[in-house]
């Protein structure tokens, strides 16, 4: 099991106004998945890449973001997320007035990167690769938890899930493991508890990540009198194989 606690990270800057946590990876134990906590001051602009070996996912938790996506260029904001296909030059800028927040997700626990040239883009509404909150109603999962899907096949990814479950208080995940890949589980706000093999109660508290090794017991439940939010994360396509468990 890994848990990496917020407060235990360093912070490094991948380009000029950002500050990054790296919260899942290969340098954390992982090896299927990676997530970062990424933060962008207002004008900051990363510069325009690419990844061969890997997909990217760009969750909006906080902002008004500018993106780069082969040539085209648009907006997006708090509640969207970008899919940035393997091989496929992207970026971003943050054209808000505010610090914005991200969430990044590869599949890949060493993803590549080489940064490109800018090439001449064209101004366009987001393509079907986004998902954009405004269009998209969550459901509910389990009683007390609704819950969006916001990146798998239907977006066009190749090896990603990743959904958005939003716990009410003593709300209940069944508890599952998957046969063939990790999940990551960043606690995005609020505190919640996460089951992992024969253990019952450990504290996942706001910006925390725990990732599950392949064929474990796991799940999550929320213990608080607040409401709070989860981002489950796999390295894998809709629907993630798992089998449910005591």
């Amino acid at each position: 099991m890994t848990i990496v606690k917020r407060s235990n990270q360093n912070i490094s800057n991948p380009f000029d106004g950002s500050e990054m946590l790296l919260m899942a990876s290969e340098v954390t134990g992982t090896g299927m998945i990676t997530v970062a906590d990424l933060f962008v001051e207002p004008g900051a602009k990363s510069p325009y890449h690419f990844h061969d070996n890997t997909e990217e996912s760009i969750f909006v938790v906080e902002g008004n973001l500018e993106f780069r996506l082969g040539s085209k260029i648009f907006s997006a904001s708090s509640g969207d997320c970008i899919l940035a296909p393997q091989g496929i030059g992207h970026g971003l800028e943050n054209i808000g007035n505010n610090k914005a927040r991200l969430i990044t997700v590869y599949p890949n626990a060493k993803p590549n990167r080489e940064v490109l040239d800018d090439v001449d883009y064209e101004k366009t509404d987001p393509p079907p690769s986004v998902f954009l909150r405004k269009n998209n109603e969550p459901y509910e999962f389990q009683p007390g938890i609704s819950r969006y899907d916001m990146v798998g096949d239907f977006i066009g990814a190749k090896s990603t899930y990743i959904s958005e479950l939003t716990f009410e208080p003593g709300a209940i995940a069944p508890n599952h493991y998957h046969p063939s890949h990790e999940e990551a589980m960043f606690c995005l706000n609020g505190n919640l508890m996460a089951v992992y093999a024969k253990e019952n109660g450990i504290n996942l508290a706001e910006g925390d990540c725990f990732t599950c090794e392949i064929g474990i017991r796991h799940g999550i439940y929320n213990a608080s009198n607040d409401t709070a939010t989860l981002l489950a994360l796999h390295s894998t396509l809709n629907p993630p194989p798992r089998v449910d468990v005591d």
